[in-house]
């Protein structure tokens, strides 16, 4: 396996596109410092595959793309094209020939190609593994790398002495197989993971979605019953507000009757104030006798007291005086001598004393007797006129209360008239709403009706427009790819064009003739004909290498390209000169008449009728059949004419027979050519398919639009239609439920009749008993005035008794108080005596208890 050339083009220095062979042996390349040799080798590297700019002497891989002098145009890429002698099948691949061609662009779009067949990096580095021509390989070892391999580690040594073994495909492999295995298992264990940690939390999910759509569906009918509330809340206002103004109505009129009443009431009130004033004048002058009475009875009743109580010291002296008396009459019998003469005096005083507090009892029990009698008698008149107070307050209350009764009485009768009013309204209201109840619901059939119309537009329209977005989607979808595949061909048909005018393909003898400007050159055959599709792999194999021959005026011109092809030793390669070129005899046409015949040669293709000679030399004995066999078939009938099939296969004027096929079809020229024509034939109808997209995009736009608009239009009409009929339902069952209250308002009517019925009657009863209560208190009135003035007359009668006892008590006090003067003296002796028998008394209990110690 051998380098045979190395083609470049915009690489680095290389602004023109360059060949250089490899023949077998050494080549070497020599030259001063910056004429371009290192860059060779990198051209090696980078079309080898190599991806690092360093390693290619540079600081961006963009920068090996030729930028340009003061004289030269920089380049829009760079290509480089190796090719490898594969005759002993070191690479696997069937071709005697490889060419690996890399080439870049200013975009930083890459582009790789086996024998003109676009493919990926990594097949080019498949195809040279293990061949030592990698770019980390044996083969390419540039300034200090030998030394870098022998001061390298073990490791590096031995990857260089596998690639030499070539087993660095089977450990490439099982790398990347291992690397694969060990990312797929990562992949697992985070798949395990992420279903562990789903499975964990979908239980939760499911939980939170049935929340989630219980409250959707919740938040829904909340939403509806919110509207129905509102609506219903705002009707019942309404009706409210009605039932508010008409009470309002009653109870101004009740006002202004009770006005009236009142202002009749107040001058009734006056009228009784004034008799009431009366009477209490009266009440306050027999209440003050009466207190007057109370005090003198109580004076007398205090007088009474003090009696007792100096009864009572009476009686306490009395006991004093008889202890002393026995002290006495003990002392009496120590000193009988001394105490007989006084003893019969105190004696004397003491029965007067005696009688006189007597008598003062006697008084003061019989004036207690009469005071007592004064006493209940005062009570039985004031409970008389207590009576007599509390019976014309009961009758007054009764007359109050049969006042107050009048008065219901006559509001139950305003009350049962307006009630009775209110029962005929509503009869004519029940009428009436009953017949709106009628009337909406043929209205809210309407709207239905209307609703379910405007429901099947809608789902018209809804299709309409669905269909108009997905045709538009489809047609975005189209349009999208047609762009791509426009791009595509744009980029294919511009890379074929620089190939053209760089004359890719062709020899580099044609190169040079064709970029050297020489004048009386006319061009090469491949660019002066044109095929038709289908035609071109015949065309091209009559042609073979004749399609490079270049065309010229005349030998002139073919000799002053000759002369500059040998002065740059640019290669060799045929002229056709126009003028004196002869062409060739055409075939019989009785060729025509053969089955599989299909057309002769020159009159398949197209040129320009100055080139007739030139096609007539190259294709003038040429006949296109469709199939081998007729060519066979025809070429036996003129051994002179050159067959060739639709497929490439030929039959020479001496029977040769040529043909077969290429395991991998490469491009040819006229191929390339047909396929530029191909290309721009179809980028414009692309173009012009582009714009009816485009067109046909904006008209659905504008459609969907209109779609748009009228789902809005339709939309707000359902909204409007379900509102009406919201509002109508809601309008019939406010009313059904108005009836419902007309009704329960009717029997509410008739139960409060009844009840103003009953009460009326139970008003009449309770007047006749009042009435009946007040003549019995009015006899108890008299017959308790009457007791009251008996009572009156008994309390004077008894009051001037107890004023002379009251008098008889005073003298009796007098008398008591001079037999207390005449006590009190002896009471002093007493008193003496008791002292001397209390000494004695004393000196015996002393002598007792010094008897006693």
């Amino acid at each position: 396996m051998l380098f045979k050339k190395i083609e470049m083009h915009g690489f680095k220095s290389f602004a023109e596109p360059i060949t250089i062979e490899f023949n077998e042996g050494i080549t070497g390349i020599v030259g001063p410092n910056g004429s371009g040799k290192s860059n060779i080798s990198d051209a090696v590297r980078w079309v080898l595959g190599e991806q690092s700019p360093k390693m290619l002497r540079g600081g961006k891989m963009e920068e090996v793309i030729f930028n340009g002098t003061d004289s030269r145009k920089s380049r829009g890429m760079a290509e480089v094209t190796l090719v490898i002698d594969n005759s002993d099948g070191s690479l696997p691949i069937d071709y005697k020939e490889v060419a690996i061609t890399r080439r870049m662009f200013r975009s930083g779009e890459s582009e790789y190609h086996i024998n003109g067949n676009q493919c990926r990096l990594r097949d080019i580095r498949e195809l040279i593994m293990d061949t030592g021509i990698g770019v980390d390989g044996y083969s390419l070892i540039g300034q200090g790398k030998i030394a870098d391999i022998i001061s390298s580690k073990t490791e590096s040594r031995r990857e260089i002495f596998e690639e030499a073994a070539g087993i660095v495909a089977y450990r490439t492999k099982k790398a990347d197989a291992e690397r694969k295995l060990a990312s797929t298992t990562i992949n697992m264990n985070r798949v395990q993971d992420i279903i562990g940690e789903i499975e964990g939390r979908i239980d939760g999910l499911r939980e939170d979605s049935e929340k989630a759509k219980e409250y959707l569906e919740l938040r829904d009918r909340n939403k509806s019953l919110e509207i129905n509330i509102i609506l219903k809340n705002v009707e019942g206002l309404e009706r409210k507000n009605e039932f508010a103004e008409e009470d309002l109505r009653n109870v101004n009129y009740n006002l202004d009757r009770l006005k009236a009443e009142k202002d009749r009431l107040e001058e009734e009130i006056a009228e009784s104030n004034s008799k009431n004033e009366t009477l209490e004048a009266i009440s306050i002058d027999a209440r003050e006798a009466l207190i007057k009475a109370i005090d003198k009875l109580n004076l007398a009743v205090n007088k009474s007291e003090v009696g007792k109580e100096r009864m009572t010291s009476i009686e306490s002296s009395t006991a004093r005086i008889t202890e002393e008396i026995v002290a006495l009459e003990e002392k009496k019998e120590r000193e009988t001598e001394s105490a007989a003469e006084f003893m019969q005096q105190k004696a004397d005083a003491d029965a007067k004393a005696d009688e006189a507090a007597e008598k003062l009892n006697e008084t003061v029990f019989k004036y207690n007797e009469v005071a007592d009698e004064l006493s209940r008698l005062g009570e039985e008149a004031d409970a008389a006129r207590n009576d007599i107070f509390r019976l014309t307050s009961d009758i007054a209350a009764c007359r109050s209360e049969i006042s107050s009764m009048e008065l219901i009485g006559e509001t139950l009768e305003k009350r049962k008239t307006a009630l009775l009013s209110e029962r005929d309204a509503g009869e004519d209201t029940e009428k009436s709403t009953r017949e709106g109840i009628e009337a909406s619901q043929k209205e809210l059939e309407k709207l239905k009706a209307e609703a379910d119309m405007t429901e099947a537009e809608k789902e018209d329209t809804v299709k309409a427009y669905e269909a108009a977005q997905k045709e538009e989607r489809q047609l975005s979808l189209a349009a999208e790819e047609l762009r791509l595949s426009l791009g595509r061909m744009s980029a294919r048909l511009k890379t074929i064009e620089e190939m053209e005018s760089n004359y890719e393909g062709y020899t580099s003898a044609v190169k040079h003739v064709m970029k050297s400007g020489m004048s009386g050159i006319n061009g090469v055959v491949a660019e002066l004909i044109k095929v038709p599709s289908g035609y071109e792999t015949a065309i091209e194999t009559a042609l073979g290498q004749s399609l490079q021959n270049i065309v010229c005026e005349d030998d002139a011109s073919a000799r002053r390209a000759i002369r500059s092809l040998k002065e740059n030793k640019a290669g060799r390669m045929t002229f056709l000169p126009i003028k004196s070129i002869k062409g060739r005899e055409k075939p019989d046409d009785s060729i025509k008449n053969e089955a599989g015949f299909v057309a002769f040669a020159p009159e398949c293709i197209t040129y320009d009728r100055k080139y007739e000679n030139v096609m007539s030399y190259l294709l003038g004995r040429v006949v296109v059949v469709r199939d081998l066999e007729s060519a066979v078939r025809i070429s036996k009938l003129d051994r002179d004419v050159l067959t060739v099939t639709l497929e490439g296969e030929i039959i020479n004027a001496r029977g040769a027979i040529t043909g077969g096929r290429f395991k991998h079809k490469t491009a040819n020229i006229l191929d390339r050519r047909a396929e530029m024509g191909q290309l721009e034939r179809s980028i414009t109808e692309g173009g012009e398919k582009q714009e009816k997209y485009t067109s046909r995009l904006e008209s659905l736009k504008e459609e969907i639009g209109g779609f748009e608009s009228d789902l809005e239009g339709i939309n707000e009409k359902q909204r409007q239609i379900e509102s009406s009929i919201m509002l109508k339902e809601s309008a019939i069952s406010v009313a059904v439920n108005s009836l419902e209250e007309m009704k329960s308002s009717a029997d509410k009517v008739e139960r409060e009749l009844e009840s103003i019925r009953q009460e009326q009657d139970r008003s009449a009863r309770m007047v006749e008993e009042i009435n009946a209560a007040m003549k019995a208190k009015q006899e108890e009135v008299a017959a308790a005035e009457r007791t009251c003035e008996e009572k009156l007359a008994q309390y004077d009668a008894k009051k001037a008794e107890a004023s002379g006892i009251s008098e008889e008590i005073t003298a009796a006090r007098i008398l008591v108080n001079t037999c207390g003067e005449k006590k009190a003296h002896a009471d002093d002796i007493a008193d003496r005596i008791n002292a001397s028998i209390a000494e004695i008394d004393a000196d015996i209990v002393t002598r007792k208890r010094e008897l006693e110690i």
